[in-house]
């Protein structure tokens, strides 16, 4: 599908310091909303725009992501500058944005993280746990962003939300992810604190230069709520290479030389003052929330969304689902893992 036309060119030459004859690349990462690099000679932006074809209800809402990193940016918080939205329906029948693209590097496989040394990945390790830490210590009731969503509750809004998405998308029964989705259910923890939560931080999420993170991307599932959340999600993605099964089959970390689990957790620790004691959950949670994720991305790709995809990847996408339920679905997660 054709998205950079005649029209759209002229406006964004109209809103941002680019020449209207500017290219474009599609980034590889990011299976949700599509990312486009768009440059001339002089200037270099990038541009989010929602998947072709139906959306999901409160699903792949550009308004909302610019608004996030718009206040983020202005409190020092590592995030691209918001530079242009697109709301009017005129000549785009949906919503898109501009913001600043950042040098660096996204390490989104265990095969691009394989150039680094042992002691850039801790480096790594290290600022990517720092960055998330001063997200959630953001005082983020005082800010523009308090009313990004209801600040209590959290996680059973999770639960109820993505398990409503999920059904009302359904194409199959999984019998991991029931069994798992009963688990969290019966074993909601309290919150502790209220706190911007991305929704999806992970290396591949971030953009890293001189070893250190330079920007947190993809803020689509960011919202209002439980900060370990996050940590849950770090744990599930942060692979090791003894694991069995793990459905982050390309998991930066497979390639070795970062900081082990544990050492995050610790990190994280020291750097919140927050107890750690159900990071098991919050871990089943993530692995639960990417079985989702899979299977809609699986549906949206049979559907056409993303214009013509090979058979093979899309099969992969179903399969994912299934290794991400089974995860979700194991009682001794935390053992197994750690």
């Amino acid at each position: 599908m054709e998205f950079f036309n005649e029209p759209i060119r002229d406006l964004i030459a109209k809103n941002v310091d680019i020449d209207k004859d500017f290219r474009y690349e599609q980034f590889k990462v990011g299976r949700s909303n599509i990312t486009f690099k768009v440059f001339d000679k002089e200037n270099t932006y990038v541009l989010r725009r929602p998947p072709y074809g139906n959306k999901l209800e409160s699903a792949h809402n550009m308004s909302r992501e610019y608004k996030i990193i718009d206040e983020l940016s202005k409190n020092n918080i590592k995030v691209p500058k918001p530079i242009f939205l697109y709301t009017e329906r005129e000549v785009c029948e949906d919503d898109f944005y501009v913001m600043e693209y950042i040098d660096g590097e996204t390490i989104a496989t265990n095969i691009e993280a394989e150039k680094y040394s042992k002691e850039d990945k801790e480096k790594i390790s290290e600022s990517f746990i720092e960055t998330i830490t001063t997200i959630h210590n953001f005082d983020v009731i005082n800010s523009e962003l308090s009313d990004l969503g209801k600040h209590e509750g959290y996680v059973e809004r999770q639960l109820n939300r993505w398990n409503k998405q999920f059904e009302a998308q359904k194409v199959r029964e999984i019998k991991e992810l029931d069994a798992a989705t009963k688990l969290l259910f019966e074993n909601i923890p309290k919150q502790q604190r209220v706190c911007i939560v991305h929704g999806d931080y992970r290396l591949d999420n971030v953009r890293v230069n001189n070893g250190s993170v330079a920007a947190v991307l993809d803020w689509e599932l960011c919202t209002i709520g439980d900060p370990l959340a996050d940590l849950g999600t770090i744990i599930a993605s942060w692979s090791n290479p003894e694991e069995k099964e793990t459905p982050f089959i390309y998991s930066p970390s497979l390639s070795g030389g970062f900081s082990s689990r544990n050492e995050l957790i610790k990190l994280y620790e020291s750097k919140t003052d927050l107890s750690i004691n159900n990071i098991e959950f919050y871990t089943r949670l993530s692995y639960w929330k990417h079985a989702m994720i899979m299977e809609g991305v699986y549906i949206r790709y049979s559907h056409g969304s993303y214009g013509k995809i090979n058979e093979k990847e899309i099969e992969l996408f179903k399969q994912s689902t299934l290794m991400f339920a089974k995860k979700a679905a194991n009682k001794n997660l935390l053992e197994e893992i750690t």
